[in-house]
């Protein structure tokens, strides 16, 4: 037998040229690839009157951010979902002069860089179950966008019902979670719900539980009805609660000197819209026993109603809170909409035998324009006016925003 000697380097050339041979086509591998997302400019000035001696403050920013979700069909059942994400936040002003395109940039939601892998997932989808493993969106109620690493099922056996189930043991540190100074994010969640929706009438139920934090709950009934072509009307009612773990409630030590209780939300609001005008009008009332301090909804304001922009935050608050809104807005040209809305309401707490109210309004103005399908232009004014002896804020955004 005649043995033939190789060099290293034509090894490795040789198994260059096998691994090339057997690669999939570029054209084959992209042709079952969806992808979708958006590329998003922000800018936010935010000025803020401080209470009695306090300092104001004011500050501006740019922020660029783009989503682009790859979503693949694997073999057979299975897919996969690659989501990438950037974003990044310049300082606006005189005085800053600082532009993050170094290496030191953190990027603007606590992913330790700007740019990283959002979602990482492998889902398989036999008759009408999906199973989604891997870093995700968490999606629930309480959540917004913020993701996490865990599992979730969906199951629509049932017509018009869809059961499901999420388990996550790790979730992002997002700066849109209330209670994130108390370590809330590093322990694990877990839900379940049924979302049913039966032509005029939807309904969500939901029940979750952050561990050793709290548990929360909501119920949801909302129903549209189209009385005319041009003209339908609807109502939307919503009762939600927590139930803080006994290991830290009234337990200031564990909580950084806070005294945890449970707490109760509900809200109702009714909708109009026709010839152009929408319409909404409602009540909000979210309280924490005892008057201690509480959580509603866990990242945001998830899916509960939110009139305004500033002023109303379910992720930690304390006391009574009880508010009532108007929301009114005009579209025209198929491409424009101007708006407005109006939260007033109080804020009451008891510190001992001393009780204490404060009442604060929110008015916001609003401007759209449709350029396209895809691309869109807004901008809103908002202006939160408290008693006198609290921080009024005047905050102004800009967006312009690319669906694909």
């Amino acid at each position: 037998m005649k043995l033939v000697k190789m060099s290293l380097a034509a090894v490795v050339a040789a198994g260059a040229l096998s691994s090339v041979a057997s690669a999939t086509p570029l054209e084959e591998a992209i042709k079952n690839v969806d992808v979708s997302g958006f590329a998003r400019y922000r800018y936010d000035n935010k000025n803020t009157k401080a209470a009695l001696n306090g300092v104001d403050t004011s500050e501006g920013s740019h922020r660029f951010t783009s989503y682009v979700d790859f979503k693949a069909a694997l073999d057979d059942n299975f897919y996969g979902i690659l989501g990438l994400r950037y974003d990044s936040r310049d300082i606006s002003g005189d005085a800053d002069g600082r532009t993050n395109v170094g290496v030191n940039d953190q990027g603007a939601e606590e992913f330790g860089q700007t740019f990283n892998v959002r979602q990482f997932l492998l889902g398989y989808q036999v008759g009408n179950t999906t199973i989604q493993a891997g870093r995700q969106v968490v999606g629930t109620f309480f959540t917004d966008d913020m993701v996490g690493t865990g599992l979730k099922v969906l199951n629509t056996d049932i017509t018009g019902l869809t059961l499901a189930a999420v388990a996550f043991d790790d979730l992002q540190n997002d700066p849109d979670i209330g209670t994130r100074n108390l370590g809330t994010f590093n322990n694990n969640l877990y839900g379940v719900a049924a979302i049913g929706s039966y032509d005029p009438v939807s309904f969500q139920v939901w029940y979750a539980v952050l561990q050793n934090i709290t548990d929360l709950y909501a119920v949801e009934l909302a129903a549209n009805f189209d009385i005319t072509e041009d003209l339908s009307l609807g109502a939307k009612a919503q009762y939600a609660g927590s139930n803080i773990d006994g290991g830290i409630k009234n337990n200031p030590a564990l909580t950084a000197g806070l005294s945890l209780d449970d707490a109760d939300f509900w809200a109702i609001e009714a909708t109009a819209e026709g010839f152009g005008l929408d319409f909404s009008a409602g009540y909000i009332d979210f309280s924490a026993d005892k008057d201690k301090s509480s959580v509603i909804s866990y990242e945001d304001a998830g899916s509960f109603i939110k009139p305004g922009e500033d002023l109303l935050d379910y992720t930690f608050f304390n006391g009574e809170n009880k508010y009532w809104f108007v929301t009114a807005g005009y579209s025209f040209l198929e491409k424009f909409r101007v708006g407005v809305d109006y939260v007033s309401g109080k804020n009451k707490t008891r510190a001992g035998v001393v009780d204490s109210e404060v009442e604060a309004s929110e008015i916001v103005y609003r401007a759209s324009y449709d350029y396209s399908k895809k691309l869109n232009f807004q901008a809103w004014y908002s202006s939160i006016d408290r008693d006198s002896n609290q921080n009024d804020v005047n905050h102004f955004r800009f967006q312009a925003k690319y669906s694909f």
